[in-house]
Parts: structure tokens; sequence; C-alpha cells
């Protein structure tokens, strides 16, 4: 059965409901939901982030936020961010654990796809996560907070990161998914008021 978007309106307002195909060929404003999982190691926070799946028809095998997807129609953006957690990467987590950031809106095109989105972003705190990635992650890096600063506002062209076992590995820029601001404008200035950037 073909997924149904809820198509909003610039006051992101529901006026009705589309095919995903069809709202990400003709640009159909939809709300997406994002989750930033923190976590401390060894006396340094960092941020998980997933590697898309070698099958995932969007950005295979591209490094992205921990946990993202569409919000079916009729979902809040708690109950789908909940519902993609345990989809994505097995995690089951309580409303009372999540803390809403806000929002961000993006906006990709290329030939075939125009893709309008309100991101309704989330954050998780977790020191020891059991991840249990599903089919469409292949597996999860962990990111101290001093690398993604260096990425994110510095322009680093190569980003140090850890799998669950420990093992280092390099991420260049170009294998990650962009979200424009997101982190700067809306997850770091949480983290920064939390006393976790230090």
């Amino acid at each position: 059965m073909e997924e149904m978007l809820t198509v909003l309106n610039e006051q992101l307002c529901p006026v009705g409901q589309a095919p995903r195909e069809t709202a990400h060929r003709e640009g159909l404003l939809h709300g997406v939901v994002h989750c930033w999982i923190v976590s401390r190691r060894l006396d340094e926070v960092g941020i998980w982030f997933q590697q898309r799946a070698h099958t995932k028809k969007d950005f295979p095998d591209y490094y992205d936020l921990a946990v993202g997807g569409h919000m079916d129609c009729g979902e809040t953006p708690e109950t789908a961010i909940l519902r993609e957690m345990r989809e994505e990467i097995g995690l089951t987590a309580e409303p009372s654990q999540l803390r809403y950031l806000g929002y961000t809106r993006e906006e990709v095109r290329f030939p075939g796809f125009f893709d309008r989105e309100v991101g309704y972003v989330y954050l998780y705190e977790d020191d020891c996560p059991a991840f249990a990635p599903g089919e469409e992650v292949e597996r999860m890096v962990w990111v101290p907070l001093g690398e993604l600063i260096a990425k994110e506002l510095e322009g680093a062209e190569e980003t140090a990161a850890f799998l669950e076992t420990g093992e280092p590995v390099r991420i260049g820029r170009e294998e990650w998914c962009v979200h424009p601001g997101e982190f700067e404008m809306i997850v770091l200035p949480a983290l920064r008021a939390d006393g976790k950037d230090g």
C-alpha cells in the first residue's frame, strides 16, 4: 500500500493528503520528524548517527540523523518519532524522555525530486542506547561533539566517528546527508544551555 502523507500549507495547517511519491515529485509541503540522540562516552558528549542501508531508494549508504522519517496521515510529531525510533533503530522511548526543540524547514531539489519538508526536531539522551537497527539502517556511529562542531560550523572535510564497538571510522564530508542549520540553530544551542558543550 502506498504511503500517504498529510499536505501542509505555508502556515503548517493540514490541507489534504497525497502519496509520498507525489509529494516528492511536486514539492508538496509535508511533515517529518528528526531525533538527535546524545550520549556521554568516556566523559565526552557525542551524538549518534545512522548509516542508511545500501538498499534505500534515497541517499543509500549516506550518514544521517539517528532517526528521521515521515509522519503518517493523522500522526502527531510525538507519535511519529516514537514509531520511527522503534522501526529504524529498535529503541523504545517514553514521551517524557523526548525533548521537543522546535521545527526546521528543508527543501531539496534535483531532476524528478522536489522535497519540501517541515522537520519537527527532538532530543533524546541515553548514555547506553541498546540499538537494534532495522532493515533501513546499516549501522550506528557516535561522533564527539567537538568533531560535529568542526564539521557543521567550520567546514571540516573529514569527521572522526566511532562504531558501537569503539572502532574508529573516518567519514568524508560528501558522505553525509545535509540538514542545513538544524544542528547550529536548534540542537547546539540546547546542548550549550544544558552545559553539554564542554
